[in-house]
């Protein structure tokens, strides 16, 4: 598949068993929930830029997604291939969130490629049909702002990928 090109068929890979879909990042929205739609599936997005590319829709933090606190169990990015900044491959294989130690997902995701930038995806796809989980409304800060500390890591991370 060549850049920019949008047969989503040709560049992904639907697992039903594990409702998830493997994609490269250069495939726009539009074309990835179409191909899903096709299958039965959806990524259940209801507001979204259907010519942006899932790259960087990823990158920019996925707006239009799911509330991710409305089933912490549940995430959109079960894994990615990126291409860090300093020419090495940051490869996180699709696995359940909380069996992987560290998420490195966040270092990418909503980044806007800070660090890295996304080849490929597994995005977690629903069923058109399927119900999903009902919770309680988070009442916090959903965004608090970084600690001193935080920026402070961002940085070195940052300085480190450049050197």
């Amino acid at each position: 598949m060549t850049a920019g090109s949008n047969d989503a068929r040709a560049s992904m890979i639907i697992d039903r068993t594990s409702l998830l879909v493997e994609i490269a990042a250069v495939v726009t929205l539009g074309a990835c929930e179409d191909a899903l739609r096709a299958a039965g599936l959806t990524l259940d997005v209801p507001t979204v830029d259907r010519g942006a590319s899932v790259g960087s829709w990823l990158a920019s933090g996925a707006r239009g997604a799911r509330d991710p606190w409305s089933d912490p169990a549940d995430h959109l990015v079960a894994g990615l291939e990126a291409t860090m900044n300093d020419g090495s491959t940051l490869s996180i294989r699709p696995t359940p969130r909380r069996a992987v130690g560290p998420d490195l997902i966040a270092l990418v995701v909503g980044m806007a490629d800070r660090f890295a930038r996304i080849e490929r995806a597994w995005l977690r796809v629903h069923s058109l049909n399927g119900d999903r989980a009902r919770v309680h409304p988070l009442v916090a800060d959903r965004n608090p702002p970084l600690s001193e500390g935080e920026s402070r890591l961002l940085v070195e991370i940052e300085r480190a990928l450049r050197a």
